[in-house]
């Protein structure tokens, strides 16, 4: 019976060690386990897209109501004889595009000038006074070209002038037809403040106009009558739209 614990005691102390198996992979499985950490990394990310700002947000809007000042030269010295030679007045204009590149631009103006005058005609003589009235009327093709900050424009059309030419002893009055053609910039400022959101209001920004043109009712040494060409030269502020 001894002898028999001793026999199980000593199967049971000394049993076989187990020994741990090399579990080294193969290249196959080593490149299957890559792929499938890099699916896990890109299913992990979130992909960020830039969002540019909104379509109505661009460096200039597609409308514009403007207030200039233009002051005229005229090319008849009959006016700069009777009257003066240049002068400077208000006109109002609206512009909108037909596309990123092309406008149509209308312009109405006004002005009146009053000399003091001294008449003798028919052996009587005494004070008076003339005048000198015109309506310009401007509607040009414009082209664009816009930065960041500032665009540059220019324009071609028609110019109608309406003119009322009066003196105590006549009048003359009509209208002239002609050509029109300017170029300017139009600069971006701060004096209203651009929403980072689309929101629906009327002005969006407001820029300062400089503008140089001429108007040409005689081309080619063609017309008769009171020449009203005159160089242009303009300063306003615009709203954007």
């Amino acid at each position: 019976m001894l002898i028999r614990v001793l026999l199980i005691a000593l199967m049971t102390g000394f049993s076989m060690p187990v020994f741990a198996q090399d579990t080294e992979d193969t290249p196959a499985e080593e490149k299957g386990k890559r792929k499938g950490k890099k699916k896990g990394k890109k299913k992990g990310k979130t992909k960020t897209k830039k969002v540019r700002r909104h379509e109505s947000q661009k460096a200039f809007s597609s409308s514009l109501v403007a207030f200039r000042g233009m002051g005229e030269v005229w090319a008849d010295t009959s006016i700069a004889r009777v009257h003066r030679s240049s002068r400077f007045a208000g006109t109002g204009a609206f512009a909108t595009n037909l596309s990123r590149v092309f406008g149509m631009e209308f312009e109405l103006g006004y002005s009146r000038m009053t000399n003091p005058t001294y008449i003798v005609a028919n052996g009587a003589d005494g004070a008076g006074q003339t005048s000198f009235e015109m309506i310009p009327v401007v509607v040009d093709l414009t082209m664009r070209a816009e930065g960041e900050r500032s665009e540059i424009f220019f324009g071609v059309g028609a110019a109608v002038v309406g003119f009322n030419d009066t003196s105590p002893l006549s009048a003359v009055a009509g209208t002239k037809v002609g050509l029109d053609m300017r170029l300017g910039t139009r600069i971006k400022t701060g004096f209203l403040q651009e929403s980072l959101y689309p929101v629906d209001r009327g002005m969006r920004r407001v820029d300062v106009e400089l503008i140089l043109g001429r108007r040409q009712h005689r081309g080619f040494g063609f017309g008769q009558g009171l020449n009203l060409s005159a160089w242009r030269v303009g300063i306003g502020l615009a709203a954007r739209l």
